[in-house]
């Protein structure tokens, strides 16, 4: 009832606008990657009207206009890109740079994974058809171990993150089982998802498995509980398919943190353009420190020792994915040599190295986003949905490359085509 109800109402969309009136804008000829299956729909017309796809038809078909024309031939569109686990500046006067750089790589969604209830603040004020920045998803201030917390102070807390519309709770840590399982009964009371670090305590204090998949977790950050844990990695995948849990690896700050780069050309990959020359000195001159006192011999086993880590991180990711886990996506850009946005695509690479195919890759930015968030009104391109989605010259199925030259991203509204991107670039451009 509810897809006959939903087509119903797009044929109408589709009627009135075709005899009355002029669309703002429309995608001519171009070819759409739909992401709701791995596949390319050629030599489409997208009609869009206050911010929504109102009609997607064969090019030249439709008798609807316009009144602004983004020429799409040779070129193709596929929804916007998610960050998953972001840390938001300290600084409100970051913000703009923050959202500039990301919304320059396609990246429209954000979920703050370190938040303070300040971002409520921000969120209100930023995400409004006036201004350009990426939706933001908050978690709140995190819970740790190092809180020894009443029943009533979690009661409190868990009330205010509900009553501020924050979208889930983080934890990192926390001091038993016995306040755990109080915890996770007071957010399923209100409603509210936990997400953060799978709980462990390094005192040997244990919450046994079956405690924390059937808790209100619903997505475990750098893919703790599995690496290093092969006895438990089987049952444990297992739990997390049964239960619907997502999992962000954030391999790229492994990669950064284990020093598994080389210092020439780390200081070259994209986006270090928005870094000054004193910051990127200070990054370098650190790391060069760092390894001359270790020493040679150890650098080269710790070196042996992460990379081999680094190893099985790829492959549990591999294997997640194998028995079709959902994956989120995000660098986690909060150390040296991660830049918001350009890092998302870094990221895509190392998940292109464990194995994962394009599209399962894309999945993790675009549909498995929307459907954490439980929410239909993008992830996808179809009638219905919000214009929410990038332009590109390539198709990115075949070559991810393409992500790294955006030739416009269509969000809130409005259309920011190559000169547009080209003028945010120069606003934020050090070097």
């Amino acid at each position: 009832m509810r897809n006959f109800l939903k087509l119903s109402l797009v044929l109408i969309c589709q009627i009135v606008f075709s005899q009355k009136e002029t669309a703002d804008y429309v995608v001519k000829n171009v070819s759409i990657i739909p992401m709701n299956k791995e596949t390319i729909i050629k030599n489409q017309d997208v009609f869009i009207v206050n911010g929504k796809i109102i009609s997607i038809t064969k090019s030249g078909r439709s008798r609807i206009k316009a009144k602004e024309i983004i020429d799409g031939e040779d070129k193709y569109i596929m929804p916007s890109l998610a960050d998953a686990h972001v840390h938001l500046p300290e600084e409100e006067k970051d913000l703009k740079r923050f959202f500039d750089l990301n919304l320059m790589n396609g990246v429209t969604k954000l979920r703050s994974m370190r938040g303070t209830w300040e971002h409520k603040k921000w969120r209100d004020k930023y995400n409004s058809k006036e201004i350009m920045a990426p939706k933001l998803y908050l978690s709140s201030p995190p819970i740790s171990r190092n809180y020894d917390i009443t029943e009533e102070q979690m009661m409190a807390y868990v009330k205010t993150a509900k009553g501020d519309e924050f979208d889930i709770v983080k934890m990192m840590s926390i001091k038993n089982q016995d306040l755990f399982i109080k915890f996770d009964s007071i957010c399923k009371s209100y409603d509210m998802k936990i997400a953060g670090h799978f709980i462990s305590n390094p005192k040997g204090i244990v919450i046994e498995d079956e405690i924390i998949f059937k808790s209100s977790f619903n997505s475990i950050e750098h893919l703790g509980g599995l690496v290093g844990e092969p006895k438990k990695l089987e049952s444990r995948v297992k739990a997390l398919k049964e239960n619907n849990i997502y999992v962000c690896p954030t391999l790229l700050w492994y990669q950064i943190a284990y020093g598994l780069f080389n210092l020439d050309d780390i200081v070259k990959i994209p986006g270090m353009e928005f870094y000054d020359e004193k910051t990127k000195e200070e990054w370098v001159e650190k790391t060069k420190l760092y390894r001359e006192k270790t020493g040679k011999e150890a650098i080269e086993k710790e070196l042996a020792f992460y990379g081999k880590e680094m190893e099985e991180r790829l492959m549990v990711l591999k294997q997640l994915d194998a028995v079709g886990i959902k994956l989120l996506l995000s660098p986690d850009s909060s150390s040296k040599y991660t830049i918001p946005g350009f890092s998302v695509f870094t990221e895509m690479q190392l998940y292109k190295k464990a194995g994962l195919s394009n599209y399962a890759i894309l999945k993790a930015a675009t549909v498995n986003f929307a459907d954490y968030f439980n929410d239909a009104t993008y992830g996808i391109i179809e009638e219905g949905k919000s214009a929410d989605f990038i332009l590109l010259n390539e198709n990115p199925l075949k070559n991810l490359n393409t992500l790294q030259n955006i030739e416009g991203v269509f969000y809130n509204y409005q259309f920011l085509n190559k000169t547009d991107l080209e003028r945010i670039r120069k606003e934020h451009v050090l070097n």
